[in-house]
């Protein structure tokens, strides 16, 4: 009678931990690999260096958040197999396609939508709900795509320099600006993206909601008016970090303020952030105790319980069926086994060499001259290898003249290799960021000798004081002309899925306008530089500026 009593119960002792290790492998075997990339990509940038510390503060949250749910009784066992299911096939379809095609928000927030569908499978929808800020705060790990964080930080970058240019001439400072560029006595800071940009709103914001969850408030209203606020908040930080890096590089020279004392500085942010989150919160803390009507009344359901006497759960709910482990498991691991077969591998490199051996001096009626005028920079020189801020191979800038003394400045900027993440910056965002306004921009179709169709490029003029410049360009992508960085995603995209690795190039010519010129001849002249151009390099060079 003994052995018949034990012996059903040693299976349920002896594989309870079982299913969770087996689950644990397959997302070990996805999300190890794809870390240690992020590790040393974007993750190892200072722009993108709270990923895994939100990672591990997410993860640790989630296990805290577990153990008090079953201590207060709030872990139920209600599966929900439909919802769970397609929740687990959109995170192991957003893996494959993210891991695979280099789309670094798709890869990484893959992990999310799977440890959802993993809940629901084991848990129900209940439980899922109380676990919804450890997957919400997941979303700040999430690398944003960069056509974004150029479309949403450049703002924030002009705000945040206008703001420490206009504080450091009150103090006295010899101080100028232009667009995202600060001035301070013989030295230039450029103001780049992690120093005030969308990133560092995105992790102030999760430090935020964070203090907000672990403080617990009841009032709503206190909750949303503390989550709103860290906007200007992050706003304020990022200024005093700014101005405090001038300052160092001020009087300490630009060796300090590229070295340790940068890193201070970005210390510096987050405590004066915290600060201000927490100097806030009492204030907000302080009104509600003067408005009662602010305060919240609801009993959190953990109470109720505990009113009610419920005692902590056993580990039987906990318990995953080794069948549904198993299946998980196989299509985690199927999963990277598809990841290998659409990874593209077919390279199309068409430069055959250096831009200075491949561009001639002379061609057509135009030769080489020293430029009188400063060209503006196709990409932010910082002196790395290739990343979303430099992603270019080879570069080259020169002025051309012709006979009648026209000059045009040509910028050629090329890359082997175009990544969701790592591609051609477009003229529109180097010249905003560099204090120009942009007006009259449009799309065009340029003609050129030998070429059965059009190439499609884009012209606009752009202002800064005295200087007005009048540019025409176009972005090569592998076989393609896209207009705009979503454009350019797409085709890159397009290119992976049919396993090319698509080259890119960006073509730029522009010329100064002078008071009685008129734009459209200025475009006009541009057009003919680049049909010379084209025709010069096409026989040396076949479809390096368009496709042959």
């Amino acid at each position: 009678m003994t052995a018949e009593t034990i012996r059903p119960t040693m299976p349920q002792q002896r594989f309870s931990g079982l299913p969770w290790l087996i689950v644990a492998a397959g997302l070990a075997a996805m999300y190890i690999p794809s870390f240690i990339d992020l590790f040393h990509g974007v993750w190892g940038t200072e722009r993108n260096a709270h990923g895994p510390i939100v990672l591990a503060v997410a993860c640790c949250y989630l296990f805290v958040r577990i153990r008090q749910l079953r201590e207060d009784g709030l872990i139920e066992r209600r599966p929900a197999p439909l919802l769970g299911s397609l929740f687990v096939l959109l995170g192991l379809l957003c893996f494959v396609l993210g891991r695979s095609q280099t789309v670094l928000f798709l890869e990484a927030g893959s992990l999310i939508p799977v440890l959802v569908g993993i809940v629901l499978l084991q848990f129900g929808a209940r439980t899922c709900r109380r676990l919804w800020f450890a997957f919400f705060f997941m979303l700040f790990m999430v690398p944003l795509p960069a056509s974004v964080v150029d479309l949403l930080t450049l703002p924030l970058k002009i705000g945040v320099s206008y703001a420490s240019e206009l504080i450091l001439r009150e103090l006295g400072y010899p101080v100028a600006r232009s667009g995202v560029i600060i001035y301070i006595g013989p030295y230039q800071l450029l103001v780049a993206d992690a120093c005030a940009g969308l990133n560092s709103l995105f992790t102030l914001e999760a430090l935020g909601l964070l203090y907000m969850n672990l403080v617990r408030h009841q009032s709503l209203l206190r909750n949303f008016l503390l989550a709103v606020l860290i906007v200007p908040i992050s706003f304020t930080a990022n200024t005093v970090r700014v101005m405090v890096l001038a300052l160092i590089t001020f009087y300490l020279g630009d060796a300090a303020g590229q070295g340790f004392l940068h890193g201070f500085a970005g210390m510096l942010l987050f405590l004066v952030a915290l600060g201000l989150i927490i100097g806030l919160d009492g204030l907000l803390r302080w009104i509600a105790v003067r408005h009662a009507k602010w305060r919240g009344i609801a009993i959190p359901e953990a109470l109720q319980r505990q009113r009610q006497g419920v005692k902590p759960q056993d580990g039987v709910k906990f318990r995953m069926n080794l069948r549904l482990a198993a299946m998980l498991a196989v299509f985690m691991v199927a999963s990277v086994a598809v990841v290998q077969l659409l990874v593209p591998h077919e390279a199309a490199v068409v430069k055959k060499g250096k831009f200075n051996d491949i561009i001639p001096a002379r061609f057509g009626d135009w030769r080489e001259v020293p430029s009188p005028f400063l060209q503006v920079n196709v990409s932010i020189e910082d002196g790395t290898d290739r990343s979303s801020d430099q992603p270019y191979d080879d570069v080259l800038a020169r002025t051309y003249v012709n006979s009648r003394g026209q000059m045009v400045m040509l910028a050629l900027a090329y890359a082997n290799e175009q990544t969701q993440d790592v591609k051609i910056h477009l003229p529109d965002v180097c010249y905003v960021a560099q204090g120009f306004n942009l007006r009259d921009r449009k799309r065009v179709a340029l003609p050129m000798h030998g070429q059965q169709q059009n190439v499609m490029g884009s012209q606009f003029v752009a202002v800064l004081q005295n200087r007005v410049e009048a540019v025409t360009y176009w972005v090569r992508i592998g076989d393609g002309f896209p207009d705009g960085g979503l454009a350019a995603r797409l085709k890159i995209f397009e290119d992976g899925m049919s396993g090319r690795i698509a080259d890119g190039i960006l073509v730029r010519a522009s010329s100064l306008l002078q008071e009685n010129d008129r734009q459209s001849d200025a475009f006009a002249l541009q057009h003919r530089f680049l049909e010379d151009l084209q025709s010069a390099v096409q026989a040396g060079n076949p479809g390096l500026l368009v496709p042959a």
